[in-house]
């Protein structure tokens, strides 16, 4: 298993308990979590809220690609025009330390991204407050 495989499940972890804490806020929300990859994006994770199927969203993505020498993480919350409603942590992550350094890295990361979730946890309940 590679490096981004290991890091989706603890990612998932931290997705599910957000999206715990929005819908217990606001029962009338549904979500849903998952994960693509592709040539382009060695992982694609989302956490998409709405209030209705084919209703508006908000979702949280992240995105990992690599170019053979570095990982190139991005994250955001937005809305589903594309509208960015709290840009989240970026990193830019050398490949050519090893796995345990590139795992320590994404763990830092995803420590970022953790609280990055916990100080957008009022923006990103606002605008799915405002879904419809």
């Amino acid at each position: 298993m590679n490096t981004v495989e290991t890091l989706w499940p603890r990612l998932q972890v931290v997705l599910a308990a957000f999206a715990t804490k929005l819908v217990a806020s606001d029962p009338a929300l549904r979500h849903t979590l998952g994960r693509t990859a592709n040539e382009s994006f060695l992982l694609r994770a989302y956490l998409a809220f709405s209030k209705r199927a084919g209703g508006d969203e908000v979702a949280i993505t992240v995105d990992i690609q690599s170019d053979g020498e570095r990982l190139a993480v991005a994250s955001d919350a937005c809305t589903e025009d594309g509208r960015v409603i709290a840009e989240g942590p970026s990193a830019a992550i050398s490949l050519s330390g090893g796995q345990m350094d590139v795992e320590a890295a994404l763990s830092n990361w995803l420590g970022t991204f953790e609280r990055f979730l916990l100080s957008g946890e009022q923006v990103i309940g606002i605008a799915t407050a405002r879904l419809s």
